[in-house]
């Protein structure tokens, strides 16, 4: 410590320190000893994260055709009936004799999109869909909305909308609540609300003349779902996507991807659900509580308690990952927090 009874050597390493901690406080330093006594290292250089000292390997992959020239994939799902694609989002748009029905402008795709529909008519935009409020995926639906288009969605997305005032994504003029059935130059598309998933007002649209549905963001083909199962009720997607399967489709709309899905793919998708939710009931049977409270090191107990959750998700991951990482992608990124998903909901809603 330095204090008026140090020798002279000591006045000198304390003014050597006091100059330290001055500059460090200019310059945001943390001021404070370093561990141990030791002098702090220099902070460390940018350059490549490393997230895992053991890097897995991929697993299933669906490899993606290059991306044609023009910045899109269109094909004609059905007569009339186009999939749009720019390689990570997608929606449909309909062409009758009375003018388009769009979906979910997608944001930052606007302008392709319309470049999209100009490949293939010359009718305007007459009726426009929110499948759901998420500025991702109807970021850019200012675009088209004029000349009187008529914009649809549940009415929980309205609600959604109203709070956020965001002038690329206009309130729709006509909502809806548990179904609606819009018709425009003779084709019907009937929007079906499931309850609370993945968001409030998320909503299935479907084609009974050509079985085509689109239910974005709960069922991804070939993959598996995204961080946390994007979910606000588990068990609502679940049920969201047992009540799809009840439908007579043939191909649907994810909401993601370069391709549309096939009803197969949608059923293999929720059986991976389903099989994480066995998994973490089994995961939650094998880890221990009580033992890792004891054997932890740290005292904190909010920090045990996510060290239980921790526990109990590499357990479920490793339970899974014989048969799922071979069959659906995104595995090795996501399945750690879909275990963890279920654990929450075992814990708080219904137990295993």
């Amino acid at each position: 410590m330095c204090n008026s009874s140090s020798i002279h050597s000591q006045r000198f390493s304390c003014a050597l320190i006091l100059l330290i901690l001055s500059l460090c406080a200019g310059m945001g330093c943390v001021s404070g000893p370093a561990p141990y006594g030791e002098i702090e290292p220099p902070p460390p250089q940018a350059g490549p994260v490393s997230v895992s000292e053991e890097w897995e390997p991929d697993g299933y992959i669906d490899p993606m055709p290059p991306l044609p020239a023009k910045g899109y994939f269109l094909k004609e799902l059905a007569k009339d009936v186009y999939f749009f694609s720019n390689g990570v989002y997608n929606n449909l748009f309909i062409v009758t004799s009375e003018g388009v029905i769009l979906t979910d402008p997608i944001r930052g795709a606007g302008p392709l999109l319309k470049k999209a529909m100009g490949e293939v008519t010359t009718f305007p935009v007459k009726i426009m869909i929110y499948t759901h409020p998420h500025l991702d995926h109807i970021g850019d639906a200012s675009l088209f909305a004029e000349n009187g288009v008529q914009i649809i969605a549940h009415k929980e997305t309205q609600k959604l909308l109203q709070r956020y005032r965001d002038s690329a994504r206009p309130v729709p003029h006509i909502t809806f609540g548990e179904k609606s059935v819009i018709e425009l130059g003779g084709v019907r598309v009937d929007l079906i609300y499931p309850g609370e998933g993945h968001g409030e007002g998320n909503t299935m649209l479907y084609l009974p003349q050509k079985k085509i549905l689109m239910f974005v963001d709960v069922a991804t083909p070939k993959s598996v779902p995204f961080k946390n199962f994007a979910t606000v009720d588990i068990y609502g997607q679940v049920v969201g996507l047992k009540r799809a399967l009840q439908l007579d489709f043939e191909t649907y709309v994810a909401g993601h991807l370069h391709r549309p899905g096939t009803r197969e793919e949608m059923e293999e998708v929720l059986k991976y659900y389903m099989a994480v939710k066995r998994a973490n009931a089994e995961a939650m049977r094998r880890v221990d509580i009580r033992e890792v409270m004891r054997s932890s090191r740290s005292k904190d107990i909010e920090r045990k308690m996510g060290e239980y959750y921790e526990a109990v998700a590499e357990e479920c991951y490793r339970l899974l990952k014989p048969e799922w990482k071979p069959r659906l992608m995104g595995f090795e990124a996501f399945t750690r927090g879909h275990c963890d998903t279920w654990t929450a909901y075992h814990r708080t809603h219904k137990a295993p």
